[in-house]
C-alpha cells in the first residue's frame, strides 16, 4: 500500500527524509529552511531556502511529486505558477529520462526522495529461526540502527524547525499513535507550537482537525456544551480565514481503537501538554527522562480527564490523559532520539520493555521458533525487534542474518 501525498509532505516537512539529497546530476542540494507549506496551486512548498553544492544560497519553491514524469504529466511545464520551482523531490524513477523545464525553459534541479516503504504484513511461512546469542546480535544491531536513524530524523527537524518544534511534532505523532500518528502530525504543522499552545489553541486544534461540526454540538449533554461553547465560538470566527488547513474527514481512523485513543481525547491531551510546554522543558531539564514521565503522570484536563470523546458520558471517575505506556513510548520516541547518542543507548538498555505488541511476539517467534521472553526483556530489545520487522519480515531469518552480517547495517 503507497502513502499518500499528503502523508509524504508531511514527513518530508517535519525532517524525517533528511534535507539533503544529491540531483540526478550528481551534485548535492540542502533544504535550510522549508519556507511556506503552500495549500493553494502551485508548488508544494514556497519561499524555500536551498544551498547547493558551490555553496550558493537561492530562494525558491520546492514541488513534490510521485514520478519524475509528473513534472510534465501535470502540466508544470507550461504553468507560470511553477517558474520559481528550484528543486523538484520525486519518488519513483522511471527507466527513461525525465526532465524539469520551467515555462521559460529554465532547467529545475530534481532528486530522488528514498522512502521507507509500509512494513510487510506477513513472516516468511517456512519459519528457518536461529540461535538465541545470533538472535541477540541481530536485536542489538536492529535497535542501534532504529535510535541512529532516529537521531538522524530529530535532527534534521531540529535543524528546519527548531529544537522545541522538532519534539513537539515527535510528540504530536506519538499521541496519534500508529492509526492517526499523520493527522496529528499535520494538525502539529499547520497550526506550530505557539498557535497551538495559545490561549485559542484548543478552539484552533479541534478546527483544524475538523471536529468541530454543528453535528458534534447538537448531539452533546449540557456538560460537553458548555465545554465546547468557547472553541466554537472562536472557531466560527475564524473558520473562513483557515478553512484551507482544515484536515479532510476522510484522513482519520476511529474505528478498532481503544475509548482511551479515540483522537477526540488525544487531541484534547495534545493541546493540555502544549498549554503546559514550558513545564515540560523544566521537567526534562531538572530530570531528564524521569522527569517527562513525571510530566506525564500529571498532566490533566478539566474535560478530557473525564470524557473519552465528544459523544461520550462522563466517566465515573478521572482516567490518565496519557497513560504510563503510551508516556513510554512517546520518550523511546520522541525524547530519547532529542538526547546525545551515549545518553540514548543508556535509556533504552536501561528501560523495562513494555508489554509486547503483535509485531513483537511475531519477530521473536520469527527469530527463535517460539515467544522467547528473553529476548524482549528491555525498551532496547522490543525496538530492535521492530525494525527487524519492518525490514526483514518476507526472508526467513537465517537469511536476514546473512544480510546483516554482509552489511553491518553501515554503523
Amino acid at each position: 500500500m503507497h502513502l499518500r501525498e499528503i502523508e509524504v509532505q508531511a514527513r518530508l516537512f517535519s525532517g524525517v527524509y533528511g534535507s539533503r539529497w544529491k540531483t540526478t546530476r550528481g551534485e548535492m542540494v540542502e533544504v535550510v529552511h522549508f519556507g511556506e507549506w503552500n495549500r493553494e496551486s502551485g508548488p508544494d512548498f514556497k519561499g524555500v531556502r536551498f544551498r547547493f553544492e558551490n555553496g550558493e544560497e537561492k530562494n525558491g519553491d520546492l514541488e513534490l511529486d510521485w514520478d519524475a514524469r509528473d513534472w510534465e504529466r501535470h502540466g508544470h511545464a507550461t504553468n507560470p505558477a511553477f517558474s520559481s520551482v528550484e528543486l523538484q523531490l520525486f519518488i519513483a524513477q522511471p527507466d527513461e529520462a525525465a526532465f524539469a523545464r520551467t515555462v521559460d525553459h529554465r532547467e529545475v534541479a530534481q532528486a530522488r526522495l528514498g522512502i521507507e516503504g509500509e512494513p510487510v504484513s506477513k513472516f516468511q511461512s517456512v519459519p528457518q529461526p536461529v540461535d538465541l546469542d545470533t538472535a541477540r546480535v541481530m536485536i542489538d544491531e536492529a535497535a542501534e540502527f532504529r535510535l541512529r536513524t532516529k537521531q538522524t530524523a530529530y535532527a534534521s527537524a531540529s535543524s528546519l524547525h527548531g529544537p522545541e518544534t522538532a519534539l513537539f511534532y515527535a510528540l504530536a505523532i506519538g499521541l496519534g499513535y500508529k492509526n492517526n500518528s499523520i493527522p496529528f502530525l499535520l494538525t502539529a504543522q499547520r497550526l506550530g507550537l505557539r498557535d497551538a499552545g495559545s490561549q485559542v489553541g484548543e478552539a484552533l486544534l479541534f478546527g483544524v482537525a475538523g471536529f468541530l461540526e454543528p453535528r458534534n454540538f447538537d448531539d452533546a449533554d449540557e456538560i460537553t456544551r458548555r465545554y465546547l461553547k468557547p472553541l466554537w465560538d472562536h472557531w466560527w470566527s475564524v473558520r473562513d480565514t483557515l478553512s484551507r488547513l482544515v484536515l479532510p474527514s476522510s484522513i482519520w481512523k476511529f474505528s478498532g481503537l481503544r475509548p482511551s485513543n479515540h483522537p477526540h481525547r488525544r487531541l484534547g491531551a495534545l493541546f493540555a501538554l502544549v498549554r503546559d510546554f514550558d513545564k515540560l522543558r523544566v521537567a526534562i531539564r531538572t530530570g531528564g527522562s524521569d522527569g517527562f514521565l513525571r510530566f506525564f503522570e500529571t498532566l490533566s484536563h478539566p474535560y478530557w480527564s473525564h470524557h473519552w470523546n465528544l459523544r461520550a458520558a462522563k466517566l465515573d471517575r478521572p482516567m490518565a490523559l496519557v497513560g504510563a505506556d503510551r508516556a513510554g513510548d512517546m520518550l523511546v520516541n520522541a525524547l530519547l532520539p532529542s538526547m546525545p547518542l551515549e545518553a540514548a543507548r543508556r535509556q533504552l538498555t536501561s528501560l523495562r520493555g513494555p508489554y509486547p505488541s503483535g509485531r513483537v511476539l511475531k519477530a521473536c517467534e520469527w527469530l527463535v521458533g517460539s515467544d522467547a521472553p528473553v529476548l524482549r526483556r528491555t525498551a532496547k530489545d522490543h525496538q530492535g525487534l521492530l525494525q527487524l520487522f519492518s525490514d526483514f519480515s518476507s526472508m526467513t531469518a537465517l537469511e536476514a542474518w546473512a544480510k546483516i552480517r554482509g552489511a553491518s547495517f553501515n554503523l
